[in-house]
């Protein structure tokens, strides 16, 4: 009898132990060199005019070929291509694209087209801060007629503005149904996508993480940068989602190395719509290197005012908190000076006073 007792609880306990393995952070390890990688980040800017030289003649080599294109077909797929060149580098050009597209596919009589460039172009409107305009676009959409591609890009843009919409609303019930929804298109997405694509890794991400899974998660995240091709905008953002898992496991280096990585390709494709670099900012605020977090926060500000005329809500805060570090450090630096002039002149004036008071003497 005690021998069933001694092994129901060594089976609960085994059984607590995997639970725990799962449920608490632990960190692989991973050799960094943090500085090394922000002097590769200083080169990339000092080098950005020539990466948007680069991005620029692929646009202009695109859009010649769409001017002299004679086929309707051909036509679509040079439009859409260029707008996938502007999608994360000038906003409102890409949105005349994904117009240009959906007018291209309604002269072709193709349902299945119409829809998905509308959702294509439904996401672009919600990343900016464009609800009405997303909603508008999606509530177009023949679900009926698109096809798997289709599907994915239609349910991807419905999750996407639902997240948009609940975060920033205050009532209570409406963020639950709104994310309530998002979870929703999230399972649609998944069940549409092909394994191992963008859209079911970043998702599968997601999921782990909201799981406490993050080993699981830095195993698909290997999967994913295994995917992608380095200096990408693919491999930026598989590289962001990495950065996500450490930031849960709280391992500060490795999240800055994984923004690093991601704002380094990003710059590198003369991607204008930055993320990684203004978080990195926020962390090197934080950590006292203020005037490196200054100089990133400033490049990463002007590349997405490029992008588009006005920064989003999560994009101001970054800002906003590393200017906050650099004038607390600019008056900390101050008081310093304070402190050291006034401590000199005391000492001025002990040193005068003792030289009057031997001068009386003599």
């Amino acid at each position: 009898m005690m021998n069933m007792k001694q092994s129901i609880i060594v089976v609960l306990l085994l059984t607590l132990a995997v639970g725990v393995v799962h449920a608490v952070p632990t960190q692989a390890d991973e050799e960094v060199d943090l500085k090394a990688l922000y002097q590769q980040i200083d080169d990339a800017i000092s080098m950005s005019p020539q990466y948007v030289a680069e991005r620029e003649q692929q646009i202009a080599t695109c859009r010649d070929s769409l001017l002299r294109e004679k086929s309707a077909e051909r036509k679509v797929v040079l439009a859409e291509e260029l707008f996938l060149l502007y999608k994360p580098y000038r906003n409102d050009s890409a949105l005349h694209y994904a117009e240009v597209c959906i007018n291209l596919a309604n002269s072709l009589q193709r349902a299945d087209l119409v829809g998905r460039f509308r959702s294509m172009l439904a996401y672009q409107c919600s990343t900016t801060d464009m609800y009405n305009e997303s909603l508008e676009q999606l509530r177009m959409v023949d679900r009926s007629a698109l096809d798997k591609n289709g599907k994915c890009d239609y349910y991807n843009a419905w999750m996407h503005v639902c997240g948009e919409l609940g975060s920033y609303t205050q009532r209570k019930e409406v963020r639950k149904s709104y994310f309530d929804q998002q979870n929703l298109y999230r399972d649609s997405i998944l069940m549409v996508a092909d394994e191992g694509s963008e859209h079911d890794l970043h998702l599968k991400m997601d999921i782990l993480n909201g799981r406490l899974l993050y080993q699981d998660a830095l195993a698909l995240s290997d999967e994913w940068l295994d995917k992608v091709t380095d200096n990408t905008h693919e491999s930026a953002y598989a590289a962001f989602y990495r950065s996500m898992v450490y930031e849960k496991l709280g391992n500060h280096d490795m999240v800055c190395y994984w923004l690093g990585k991601s704002a380094l390709d990003d710059i590198k494709c003369a991607v204008k719509d930055q993320a990684s670099l203004l978080f990195l900012a926020e962390h090197l605020a934080n950590d006292g290197d203020v005037s490196r977090a200054r100089r990133y926060v400033e490049f990463a500000k002007d590349c997405n005012y490029f992008f588009c005329p006005h920064l989003r809500n999560y994009q101001v805060n970054s800002v906003i908190n590393v200017i906050e570090k650099s004038n607390q450090a600019t008056q900390s630096r101050a008081n310093l000076i304070l402190i050291i002039a006034t401590i000199l002149i005391v000492l001025l004036l002990i040193v005068l006073a003792y030289t009057v008071f031997r001068l009386k003497r003599k």
